[in-house]
């Protein structure tokens, strides 16, 4: 028998979330081909165009259209736009989306 060790059973880490759980709690944003939809009227979202909201930062009235994120100022807007993020999530939103029609011709189903 071992002196110090009253079990050989390894000990499960505590409050460690697993996938799941991280998945369901996850703020869910507009999908890219909404957002791709709402970049071919961007005068739809301008200050001024939009309505006041009062539960929202800035009244509602600045709204990145690519990140789907509503900010306080103009001048964070504008920073915001300068950054990594926001580049990336605009170049995914400018390319075309894939279709069902683009899914059955790579699999090899013929469209006639």
């Amino acid at each position: 028998s071992k002196a110090g060790c009253l079990s050989n059973r390894k000990k499960k880490k505590q409050n460690i979330k697993g996938r799941a759980s991280s998945m369901c709690n996850k703020k869910r944003t507009r999908d890219i081909d909404q957002v791709h939809d709402d970049l071919k009227e961007p005068d739809k979202f301008k200050p001024g165009v939009l309505e006041l909201d009062e539960d929202l930062p800035g009244l509602g009235q600045f709204y990145c259209i690519a990140c789907a994120r509503y900010f306080q100022s103009a001048d964070v807007k504008a920073k915001h736009e300068r950054s990594k993020l926001h580049k990336r999530r605009l170049q995914m939103a400018k390319d075309e989306p894939h279709t069902q029609r683009d899914a059955e011709l790579a699999a090899g189903m013929s469209h006639e």
